[in-house]
């Protein structure tokens, strides 16, 4: 059991039938001496069925929970009575007579460490994780697909998956070579190879997914303005080539003809209609409902009769935890957060400084940047991205629109 516990992901329930306090106490110390490995940002409630009313009581050792309670505080845990599936409470532990279920718990909440990434996956990327990655590189096309559509269905989602893809690509390669010189592959290295599953062609469709959404969408309004500034940083570039090739005499009829294929994918993409704009969850309820959940849960674990007015107040519980379950689910966005945190940013009105007021004689000067406009008003050449490079990963190409974003 203790072996199950150290692995768990999410919140589970054990019955301690039949343990004695020396088993109880040697799982405990098993279990929750070191750490839980986590992904960051999670947290697991470990909860232990530890007696009951007269149909199973016999099952149980009376001193159970008290066994338990001195292991736990003997590892430096602390009872709370209020303590809920939070970071904020963990190592901590609290008991629990359900009167509905006539059974009694024992909830504990492990100190936890969020996982690093491995050394040899260093290329899955941050803001997918670890399981995540090796689900997709594992898993058939088909599967790959609908796990795309569901945790990456945005562009920026889309393109970090992609470069994360390929940075897998570029590794088989690698390995591929090694293989072919007859050089034994590291077990990590070998690991690694063995659960890849067709990388190339996931690769492909990826590839083909976000040029779709470059010629015909849906892609956001932050996205639109991301993708426009991108596309016109590397339109300076290549102008910059441009008139030196013209300054030396030489022939620049190819770069014309690419110049004017990425002036009109620009355009294409700035007269793309972003969708409507779908609200995400008020945080502010959020912190809100977490708060009123926990103190209810004190009212719960509290001892002695209730009073009218608390009875009142703890039958409100289920709807609550019900609307916080809901407002959590629609709060995530799949993969990436960060990646559409940073992009979404870019339409984010910015506090204007105050000026001093114009002369009444000025002449008011006209914007000559000479930059497009994409729909809905707004200027491209403002949140324009750095760089341009389009570094080589390694992975087989295509030639196609999303390849002129680069792989930033």
């Amino acid at each position: 059991m203790a072996q199950e516990i150290l692995g768990l992901r999410d919140s589970e329930e054990f019955d301690l039938a039949g343990y004695d306090g020396i088993q109880a106490s040697s799982l405990m110390h098993a279990s929750f001496s070191d750490p839980v490995n986590l992904p960051p940002g999670q947290m697991i409630r470990v909860t232990f069925v530890i007696g009951g009313g007269k149909k199973v009581r016999q099952k149980y050792p009376e001193t159970l929970a008290k066994d338990i309670t001195q292991a736990l505080a003997g590892m430096g845990f602390q009872e709370d009575r209020g303590a809920c599936c939070s970071l904020e409470c963990q190592g901590s532990f609290k008991y629990q007579h359900d009167t509905d279920k006539d059974l009694k718990f024992m909830h504990v909440f492990p100190r936890v460490v969020a996982e690093a990434a491995e050394a040899k996956e260093e290329e899955f990327g941050g803001d997918l994780p670890s399981g995540a990655a090796r689900l997709m590189l594992g898993c058939p096309l088909f599967q790959f697909k609908e796990l795309a559509k569901d945790n990456a269905p945005a562009f920026v989602q889309k393109r970090a998956l992609l470069k994360v893809m390929k940075g897998v690509a570029s590794r088989f390669e690698e390995f591929d070579k090694k293989l072919i010189s007859m050089q034994t592959l590291e077990p990590e290295e070998q690991d690694l190879y063995s659960r890849g599953v067709s990388i190339g062609d996931k690769v492909e469709w990826l590839s083909g997914e976000l040029e779709e959404m470059l010629v015909s969408g849906p892609l956001s309004k932050a996205e639109q303005l991301y993708v426009v500034a991108d596309f016109q940083t590397k339109q300076d570039a290549l102008e910059a080539i441009l008139r030196d090739q013209q300054s030396k005499g030489k022939k620049v009829d190819k770069l014309q003809a690419q110049l004017k294929d990425l002036q009109d994918k620009c355009a294409g993409v700035a007269a793309l209609q972003p969708p409507p704009v779908r609200r995400g969850p008020d945080l502010k309820e959020l912190e809100e409902l977490r708060k009123r959940i926990q103190q209810l849960n004190k009212i719960q674990d509290k001892k002695g009769l209730l009073s009218p007015d608390e009875s009142k107040e703890l039958a409100k519980k289920p709807n609550f935890e019900e609307r916080l379950k809901k407002l959590e689910s629609d709060s995530h966005t799949g993969w990436f957060e960060s990646k559409v945190r940073e992009v979404e940013a870019l339409i984010k009105p910015k506090p204007e400084s105050r000026r001093a007021p114009r002369p009444a004689s000025a002449t008011p000067s006209r914007p000559t940047t000479g930059r497009s406009t994409v729909a809905g008003g707004w200027s491209t050449s403002i949140g324009r991205s750095q760089g341009g490079s389009n570094a080589s990963h390694g992975a087989k190409t295509t030639q196609n629109m999303y390849s002129l974003l680069g792989e930033d």
